[in-house]
């Protein structure tokens, strides 16, 4: 079997982690999204959502590696095959990172949209790290977690932005609420203007702390991963700026701080290594 994650119909090397690849490309045959739990993708990826399985809190961190089959569990029920009726619940992400830090690729994260997180699955990938009932996560989980979200954006590390997104996040602590461009008065948007990392607690008020979880966030910002106040709009702000600073430099980017493919290949024509490295201006 040959590892790697599917991405627009081929498999691609993923750097420091172990992936397994989908049924459809050599996995075995649990690893995969059932019919009803996916749509065809028809927007752009402008999104990571990560989620714990549990979901619980506090989430201790227990050190080193757990043993694998937890992922497994989890696709089996969101596929009915454990004959607990997941198929009839409509959910699953394409990504579930192990106890042992495995990562199971179960779908195509470009064409392939499930049901992950309401109203931005057309426009996002979803990440489940699994954890304990107890709601503890594993280090190995944290750290496959962190690269793997570090390979699907722009992090200037080797093998990285196989998605056109910049390694941006919200800027913690978190305010035990979504972020109000995603969900105000329990209202839903799909986040046409939101780009970077997210957690299931920032898209939704129905999730809360633990879905993510704080450790992930710590572990993302050691990567160079930049916190925004997306609530205050500073996310917008800085893309506006550093957009500016491109078009001084010849580019003709549309300065409207959503930072796309565009923005990014212009940023890596100018020879910047991560979004994070264009001057605001």
């Amino acid at each position: 079997m040959t590892g790697g994650l599917l991405l627009d119909g081929r498999l691609v090397p993923t750097p420091g982690i172990t992936v397994v690849p989908p049924a459809s490309h050599g996995g075995p045959a649990w690893n995969a999204l059932h019919p009803g739990d996916f749509m065809d993708r028809t927007a752009r990826v402008s999104m990571v959502a990560l989620h714990s399985t549990g979901g619980n809190w506090p989430q201790p961190v227990v050190p080193g590696a757990g043993e694998p089959g937890h992922a497994r569990q989890i696709l089996e029920m969101w596929s009915g095959r454990d004959h607990g009726g997941g198929e009839g619940v409509h959910s699953a992400a394409p990504l579930v990172v192990d106890f042992d830090g495995t990562v199971y690729c179960a779908g195509d994260v470009a064409r392939a949209a499930a049901y992950h997180a309401q109203a931005i699955n057309g426009r996002s990938v979803g990440v489940e790290m699994c954890t304990y009932p107890d709601g503890s996560i594993r280090q190995a989980t944290l750290d496959a977690t962190a690269q793997l979200v570090a390979l699907l954006t722009w992090s200037g590390l080797p093998g990285s932005g196989l998605l056109a997104i910049p390694a941006q996040m919200p800027r913690g602590p978190y305010r035990n609420a979504p972020l109000r461009r995603l969900e105000l008065g329990g209202h839903q948007t799909d986040g046409r203007d939101v780009v970077g990392v997210i957690g299931h607690c920032h898209q939704t008020g129905q999730r809360g702390r633990g879905d993510p979880g704080d450790a992930i966030w710590t572990a993302l910002a050691e990567l160079g991963f930049e916190g925004l106040d997306y609530d205050a709009g500073e996310d917008l702000d800085v893309g506006r700026a550093r957009q500016r600073t491109l078009n001084a430099r010849g580019e003709q980017l549309v300065v409207d701080g959503i930072v796309g493919p565009a923005s990014l290949a212009a940023a890596r024509r100018q020879g910047f290594a991560r979004w994070l490295d264009v001057p605001r201006g």
